[in-house]
């Protein structure tokens, strides 16, 4: 990965305006009614924690959720989607003007009855025989719905962007803020307590998280399959399979990769793009819902699971009210867990600046 931590979120006060629970519903049923995922054997690799990052600038694996079986013609939309113009809703991908990610309050969901404990077995039947929890196509549809009604930003090549980020990994570290220029060519990073360290100029030092490189990604779902899968690096906030994955199950384990390092990026993230890669995730047959479930910080939000095998689960926790990031965390076949969770995140005019 990289040396330095740049991109994070920043929540969205923009409301879904005009979008009534009827039209929730219709856009509901049109992208789950006959769109079975397809099925694939589960595989079995083992979680690495090979983590790469300046001092603690670590980056986090979010999680799929799990809930019970429920009929997708009951579907309820999530109270963000369906809030009216004077609600305060905030499109995932985005952060608080005061660049403080907000903490998870009661995991909520539109859909039927649900547990937070395990996947959920009565999904779509799937063309390759296996089952597909129906809950992941629902809930990551209704974040994406949530996510497209965002405010499209305009950032300058010469902003930062700051994250604020807990480790924990097997023990806490300190907390680090770090902030990354939009052209990619400096970084700077302030330990809890600590100086501000302002690293030289040098050329973009990760293809991909320039603000141009982002803007130029797909936004449609199938579109953003394919070009994470044709990727010749790996972008994951943390790794998943030891010493590497399986073929079976590396191509997707590479999309969720992928999927959650730009999620970390939100504010700079376009609307629509935002939207594509949660329905990208709602594609992916070993990826599911957990309500309920928290981040390595505590906090409780909507579990985006992918199941790695051996008991291996990656987790990225989204706000159960805007569907925003909250964080990664990745926890191994013993329980035992690792992650990093975002306190706060934005856009900033120099290195030092908090939003």
């Amino acid at each position: 990965m990289v040396n330095e931590i740049e991109l994070l979120r920043e929540m969205r006060s923009e409301v879904p305006e005009g979008l009534s629970v009827a039209e929730v519903e219709r856009r509901l049923a049109e992208r789950t009614a006959g769109n079975a995922p397809h099925g694939r054997p589960r595989r079995r690799p083992r979680l690495r924690l090979g983590l790469s990052a300046a001092g603690a600038c670590l980056l986090a694996v979010a999680a799929v959720a799990v809930l019970r079986p429920q009929q997708e013609a009951a579907v309820r939309p999530h109270p963000a989607v369906a809030a009216q113009p004077s609600g305060t809703a905030q499109p995932s991908g985005a952060a608080q003007p005061s660049g403080a990610t907000r903490t998870g309050g009661p995991p909520q969901t539109g859909t039927g009855p649900q547990t937070g404990t395990g996947p959920q077995t009565g999904g779509a039947t799937e063309a390759g025989g296996g089952a597909r929890p129906s809950g992941a196509v629902t809930v990551l549809e209704q974040a994406a719905l949530v996510a497209a009604r965002g405010p499209a930003r305009r950032i300058r090549p010469d902003q930062w962007f700051y994250l604020k980020e807990s480790q924990h990994m097997g023990g806490d570290l300190p907390t680090f803020e770090s902030w990354g220029r939009m052209d990619g060519q400096r970084s700077a990073i302030k330990e809890e307590g600590g100086e501000l360290k302002l690293g030289r100029e040098k050329g973009p030092t990760h293809v991909g998280r320039t603000q141009q490189e982002v803007e130029a990604l797909p936004s449609d779902p199938d579109a953003l399959l394919a070009h994470f899968r044709g990727l010749d690096r790996e972008l994951h906030p943390l790794s998943i399979c030891q010493p590497s994955c399986r073929p079976e199950v590396a191509d997707d384990v590479k999309v969720f990769g992928a999927i959650g390092w730009y999620m970390k990026y939100g504010p700079v993230i376009p609307p629509d793009t935002v939207a594509g890669m949660y329905r990208a995730l709602a594609k992916l047959p070993h990826v599911s819902i957990e309500q309920g479930a928290t981040d390595a910080a505590g906090r409780a939000g909507v579990g985006v699971v992918l199941d790695a095998g051996d008991g291996v689960r990656a987790y990225y926790i989204l706000d159960p009210d805007d569907y925003h990031y909250m964080g990664v965390k990745v926890v191994d076949g013993d329980g035992g867990a690792v992650g990093l969770s975002v306190l706060g995140a934005g856009i900033v005019d120099k290195a030092g600046d908090m939003p």
